[in-house]
């Protein structure tokens, strides 16, 4: 069996996944003192952020998976968690029969953002190896990629 890459780093998916690997095990390490996974937060801290700065009253349950790239099922099953913490509410859409709203709770809202802090700093720290129109072209590339 051969493979159309002669070297493990020619495989940019290969390298892709490593970086992940070792970024999201410092993003596990920042917020172990929060006692939140990785997709808790994401998706704790996106709700917020779409009510804040989007100016969003009705983030449904399918809009905040859409938002953050995780999958509805997985986002509903996280969801249940946060409200289980009493971090988020889910409530019944008015019109929409098959939506729930979800709200972050004044104590979801303070442990998201303390948790922010420490994800932004271990983010500083991770990316801190290249200058700044590295990152900038790094962001450039994965938006791109987004795009698709």
């Amino acid at each position: 069996m051969s493979s159309y890459f002669n070297d493990a780093n020619d495989s940019p998916g290969f390298l892709l996944w490593q970086v992940t690997t070792i970024w999201q095990k410092r993003i596990r390490e920042a917020l172990e003192p929060f006692d939140l996974t990785h997709p808790q937060f994401v998706l704790l801290y996106s709700c917020y952020w779409l009510h804040q700065e989007a100016k969003r009253d009705d983030v449904t349950q399918v809009q905040l998976a859409q938002h953050t790239k995780v999958d509805v099922n997985v986002t509903s099953q996280v969801l249940r968690a946060l409200q289980k913490r009493g971090l988020i509410n889910r409530r019944p859409h008015p019109t929409d029969t098959r939506a729930n709203l979800i709200t972050v709770t004044r104590e979801g809202i303070l442990l998201a953002m303390r948790a922010d802090s420490a994800v932004e700093e271990a983010d500083r720290t991770f990316f801190s190896v290249l200058d700044n129109a590295d990152r900038h072209e790094m962001v450039r590339f994965m938006l791109e990629l987004l795009s698709h």
